[in-house]
């Protein structure tokens, strides 16, 4: 049996959002550094098939903590999960939800295991002290920014030396420019004409990730342009706002896809007019390791992901500067053709998804030779 075994929780296994997606590349990056992986989930999405391929167990668990709708009920669903956790018999409990510490924690004291929480997302304005007090107890907390290290140190009341920022990578070799026939066969395909400038949005359409400021920002813009935004909506309510302040622009609702990297190399400009405290902001590295520059709000992590490019951040919130350093950036091909490459390269030396595994695999390494 290998000593290298690492269990994980995940509530859903879809492509939801950052989290999700983050999750399963690490993983997978762990998997090709023989880590056995154990998985514990609650429902199959459309990233299941992709898990059960690195998988060495999966087991389908009703729920990781109790839910004050049904506390009997999932109280017991959590304690099953965590029999199922220690008859997997783990070295390392590597877990990415705050949620999940209570049950990592469970699992690791039975298993004589090390539990290390990774923290894709901020702390609520109201965090729980109990489960505070749980997360210190944890061997080792990683994080993606430093905006967020220092959110979850004052929320937590952890030691700055027990969080480790890590940003999470880019597969660079997935994430890349395309060609300008690829680029202009995608573009066709989703009704963007020749003669306009696309500029994408890629991420959940809800109001605190701010798509109705960057509608708004494009109304009194005078070049052409063509606004794609790609993601499922948080509510039928705010979809219908969106609607129907698109009417009149020039604006395609694709909804959720999973041709992601083609539709960031087909842009000629990714924007992130988010108005809550990102952690990161993943769709930042990947458009630019597409060739694809971006604007994006200056407001938490998002700004560690801009850190090459200061100049191209917007204060959040505000559809006016927004629009304004939109115009100066999107026409980039023709005004300052190396800024696509120079947006790449960043990423390639600074966000790279090798740099994150072996960051990653250093501090599971260390709560693995604590246990020993």
């Amino acid at each position: 049996m290998s000593d290298k075994r690492v269990l994980t929780i995940a509530n859903h296994l879809g492509s939801i959002g950052g989290t999700e997606s983050a999750q399963l590349a690490i993983f997978q990056g762990l998997a090709d550094r023989g880590w056995e992986i154990h998985l514990l989930f609650v429902t199959q999405g459309d990233l299941w098939p992709e898990w059960k391929s690195i998988a060495a167990a999966t087991t389908q668990i009703r729920a990781s903590l109790p839910t004050r709708r049904s506390p009997v009920s999932s109280t017991m669903a959590g304690i099953g999960a965590a029999l199922a956790g220690t008859r997997a018999k783990p070295s390392v409990i590597y877990i990415h939800n705050a949620g999940d510490v209570p049950i990592g924690l469970a699992i690791g004291a039975k298993a004589k295991a090390r539990v290390v929480a990774h923290l894709h997302l901020p702390p609520p304005f109201r965090q729980p002290s109990w489960l505070n007090a749980m997360i210190r107890r944890t061997s080792a907390v990683i994080v993606p920014s430093f905006d967020a290290a220092a959110r979850w140190t004052s929320a937590a009341g952890l030691a700055p030396a027990r969080i480790s920022v890590i940003p999470t990578g880019v597969d660079t070799d997935r994430f890349r420019p395309s060609g300008v026939q690829q680029r202009e066969a995608v573009r066709a395909s989703i009704g963007v004409h020749d003669g306009n400038l696309m500029i994408l949005y890629a991420g959940r359409l809800e109001r605190n990730k701010g798509p109705h400021f960057l509608i708004d920002s494009l109304r009194h813009t005078i070049f052409p342009s063509h606004l794609v935004l790609c993601g499922a909506p948080s509510s039928a309510a705010y979809m219908e706002e969106l609607q129907s302040a698109a009417v009149g622009g020039n604006i395609t609702f694709l909804g959720h896809r999973s041709d992601i990297p083609d539709l960031m190399a087909a842009a000629d400009l990714l924007v992130v007019p988010s108005d809550c405290f990102e952690t990161q902001g993943l769709v930042i590295s990947e458009a630019m390791a597409c060739g694809v520059p971006v604007v994006a709000s200056d407001i938490g992590g998002l700004v560690d992901s801009m850190r090459g490019f200061p100049g191209q951040l917007v204060p959040a919130g505000d559809p006016t500067r927004l629009g304004s350093v939109i115009e100066t950036c999107v026409n980039w091909r023709k005004d300052e053709p190396d800024l696509g490459p120079r947006s790449r390269d960043w990423v390639v030396e600074n966000m790279s998804q090798r740099q994150t595994m072996t960051a990653v695999d250093d501090v599971i390494t260390a709560a693995l030779r604590q246990r020993r």
